[in-house]
């Protein structure tokens, strides 16, 4: 697998990719940015950037949504890290990952930089994200299960290979830099509902860019960190299929299965977020007159996503009880019901204790089924197959741009967010990447 596999990252180029692939490429890069510019002011964040600050080193990349600059490595875990601390980024439920947040730190680090062209970015991450995402497929649902976060464990392959495609390193070197990424993964789902999930994909971009510069300078590792005896893909899972994440590699490019979030909160509550809404607007739903919510997840959502007593914000994205509870009486999801405030509030508390959340082993992670018992004994039921932002209920171009301008407008003036959504619908224009970068920085 692996050989394949690196030889399709070097030998393919910008031409080679389908243009509906760039543009979901696109897509990815400005709703990566709006999220990553709206969680500057997460306390979580805060913190790594005064840790940066305290650290030091060469100013070569910014830090996005401030003025700062620090070294690549350093930007790269501050702007991953940021990227993920609303959970509110893409995911590829296939995959069972998070793939942008990884990636795209250690791009931008790595080619403001070095000056990098917008085609040769979009083919890196085209290419970074076929890496990660095949691999985590190989790996299998037993990985996720046994409690590894993928997002940390195989992002740092997409920043690796991404990274390495920029540098125009050779299939040996590539192996190198992989071997380094995979030799530093971890990322566990203990720490779900804490800043510790963010860290996941800032540590992941770090060590996916430190191992590809490395590796440039001729540092060596196992040429195959997957395979054989003691490779990652017995160490990790105990489903390794290799031809599970190689099929199709070539011919079908796996960022048609993305999905883009409409509400600020972990994507296996989103179908059951949706059904109350849809339950909600149909049927004028006033919350006093609930009796009882049931709800009927998949395994995933109830293993991740079901905190009973949410104490915090981040913790509350991660209860499928307290977004069903914003959901009915708001009406949405948005990151301004996460706050640590919101989890309190006696008028959602109280909407919480009605509802009772249950495992359903025949639905798949994109159902759910909802029955809300009204006062005057009348149930209303709703089952979601597929929720909104899903590839088979996409999020419209328009939509994508709302979500990431309300994110961006805490920190940037609806002028700037114009340009910048025009260098990123043009990003295969530029000559350098910094033209977008520069853009994505707060005045002195």
């Amino acid at each position: 697998m692996f050989e394949h596999l690196l030889r399709f990252i070097a030998e393919t180029s910008f031409e080679d990719i389908p243009p509906l692939v760039i543009d979901q490429a696109k897509r990815c890069v400005l709703d990566w940015v709006g999220v990553t510019v709206g969680g500057v002011a997460h306390p979580a964040s805060s913190l790594l950037i005064d840790l940066v600050k305290d650290l030091g080193g060469k100013d070569q990349a910014s830090i996005f949504g401030t003025s700062l600059k620090s070294s690549m490595v350093n930007a790269a875990l501050v702007n991953g890290a940021m990227s993920h601390v609303l959970d509110f980024d893409d995911t590829h439920l296939a995959a069972l990952m998070h793939p942008s947040a990884p990636l795209l730190p250690a791009l931008f680090a790595f080619g403001e930089s070095e000056g990098t062209s917008g085609k040769d970015f979009l083919t890196a991450f085209v290419l970074g994200f076929e890496t990660e995402t095949r691999i985590s497929l190989s790996m299998g649902a037993s990985h996720y299960d046994r409690g590894w976060h993928s997002t940390g464990t195989m992002g740092r392959f997409g920043a690796a290979a991404g990274v390495s495609k920029l540098m125009k390193l050779d299939v040996e070197k590539m192996s190198f830099a992989l071997g380094l990424a995979g030799t530093q993964a971890s990322g566990v789902r203990k720490v779900f509902g804490s800043m510790a999930k963010s860290f996941h994909p800032g540590k992941a971009a770090f060590d996916g860019l430190l191992s590809a510069l490395l590796a440039q300078r001729g540092y060596t590792s196992s040429e195959n960190i997957l395979e054989g005896e003691k490779g990652l893909g017995s160490l990790l899972t105990g489903d390794f299929q290799p031809a599970r994440g190689l099929e199709g590699l070539g011919s079908r490019y796996l960022l048609g299965g993305l999905s883009f979030k409409p509400y600020a909160s972990c994507l296996y509550t989103h179908p059951a977020i949706d059904a109350v809404i849809q339950l909600r607007n149909n049927h004028r739903i006033d919350p006093q007159e609930v009796v009882r919510i049931s709800c009927r997840v998949a395994k995933f959502c109830y293993d991740a996503a079901c905190i009973l007593v949410p104490q915090t914000g981040l913790e509350g994205k991660f209860s499928t009880a307290y977004c069903l509870a914003i959901a009915l009486r708001e009406g949405r999801a948005d990151e301004s019901l996460f706050k640590d405030e919101m989890v309190k509030d006696p008028s959602i508390t109280e909407i919480m204790k009605k509802i009772r959340v249950e495992q359903n082993a025949g639905l798949s992670e994109k159902e759910s089924e909802i029955t809300i018992r009204l006062r005057n004994g009348e149930n209303l039921n709703s089952r979601v197959s597929s929720p909104l932002g899903n590839p088979e209920n996409p999020l419209p171009k328009r939509a994508l741009e709302e979500k990431a301008k309300s994110l961006m407008g805490m920190i940037f003036p609806e002028e700037k967010i114009d340009k910048i959504f025009h260098k990123i619908w043009n990003l295969e224009s530029l000559n350098n990447i910094s033209e977008l970068t520069e853009l994505l920085v707060a005045e002195r």
